[in-house]
């Protein structure tokens, strides 16, 4: 029988998501990994977890663990790298969590890396399809925006909004942006902004859609803390699936996955949807935000366009959702976006900068997704000390 344990987060790096055409996959990887493990300085590290969805489609390279633990000379460490899309980063932190909690490992290593960039348009968009159900819908053109299009429209039509009443989404996200140094979308954007942005999928926006960037952020989690001050704490942890193609669904605008990841994380952790006060969800697409809130059982269905038009969701309320900005200000980095919204959820429980307005806040949850609801993930996160 094994023994059971506390995860901590004990080391947190991340680097601004960007067009970084001077460093290839193993240069990112190191960047994020390196810092860590000057954190925590002769922590002996089991394992090393990597989220990243796309290395075969964009750099020609399977067995990616391999390489990059090479790369940084730890060639006899097991590097086992976790696919699974978008939402890659939500399984890397569950099975590393897992190894640390059932005792095999006192230490390991979660550091999400994907290089979106330096290729063409055309492959990049062809990697992105395969987040669908590639024979029956990216093969026809079906790809992950004309699905949040979709559900957008769904979305509409069931709650009585207009497009603009949704934009408070990403005008929000890019509010936020704005005040973090971290994020990729620095500017704030307007009404008029996001009403005069190109049609992706009519009713979607340029401005609803995450810009892709590579990127890299990293943790260390432990049995045990290193440090006595502002001491985090994985709470909770769930995963839930709900993988088929969009043609076999009932509604789109429930994500079902998300759902029962949260509730596993709420029942692991003992504690209910009321008691957090932070939330970073994954709105790769503004929709996917929106659905998410309301799924995970935050907010109402239907309502976070009005909560978010009073401000409501803003610093300073009970609950404050992706103070960071979310993916639509920090970045889309692919695999590794799950790894964002962690390592920026633990700068806001510690109250680094620039997330010290937030306070002392005591537990928050981080939603990582694969596709249109086809694999969540839920962690809720507490500061013990």
């Amino acid at each position: 029988m094994f023994n059971t344990t506390e995860v901590y987060v004990v080391a947190h790096s991340l680097t601004p998501g960007g067009r970084h055409y001077e460093k290839g996959l193993k240069e990112l990887f190191a960047d994020s990994f390196l810092k860590v493990v000057d954190q925590v300085g002769n922590v002996n590290l089991g394992a090393i977890y990597i989220a990243n969805a796309f290395s075969e489609a964009l750099q020609d390279q399977s067995v990616l663990g391999a390489f990059l633990a090479d790369y940084v000379g730890l060639r006899r460490v097991p590097a086992i790298r976790i696919e699974s899309g978008d939402g890659s980063s939500g399984v890397a932190i569950l099975e590393a969590y897992n190894m640390v909690r059932a005792g095999i490992y006192d230490c390991v290593a979660v550091v999400g890396v994907e290089k979106m960039h330096d290729v063409t348009n055309i492959r990049l968009n062809k990697a992105l399809a395969t987040i669908t159900d590639y024979e029956y819908e990216g093969f026809f053109g079906i790809t992950p925006a004309a699905q949040a299009a979709m559900a957008m429209r769904e979305y509409m039509l069931k709650y009585g909004y207009d497009y603009e009443d949704l934009a408070i989404w990403p005008i929000k996200m890019h509010e936020r942006g704005s005040r973090n140094p971290l994020a990729y979308m620095r500017k704030q954007a307007s009404l008029k902004d996001v009403l005069e942005s190109e049609v992706i999928a009519d009713p979607l926006r340029l401005y609803d859609a995450a810009p892709a960037v590579d990127g890299s952020a990293a943790v260390i989690l432990c049995n045990k803390p290193i440090k006595n001050d502002a001491v985090i704490k994985i709470e909770g942890i769930g995963i839930g699936a709900y993988g088929t193609y969009l043609g076999q669904r009932e509604t789109l605008t429930e994500l079902y996955s998300v759902r029962d990841a949260t509730n596993m994380a709420l029942n692991m952790a003992h504690v209910s949807i009321n008691d957090i006060n932070l939330a970073e969800v994954h709105d790769t697409y503004s929709i996917l935000g929106i659905l998410a809130l309301e799924s995970m059982g935050l907010v109402r269905p239907g309502e976070t366009p009005r909560l978010l038009s009073m401000g409501a969701l803003d610093v300073g309320n009970k609950l404050v959702v992706n103070a960071s900005g979310g993916l639509k200000s920090m970045g889309f980095p692919g695999g590794a976006s799950g790894m964002y919204e962690f390592v920026t959820m633990v700068m806001e429980l510690t109250n680094t900068k620039p997330f010290d307005s937030l306070g002392r806040v005591e537990r928050g949850i981080v939603q990582d997704m694969a596709g249109f609801d086809l694999v969540s993930t839920s962690i809720i996160l507490k500061r013990v000390s």
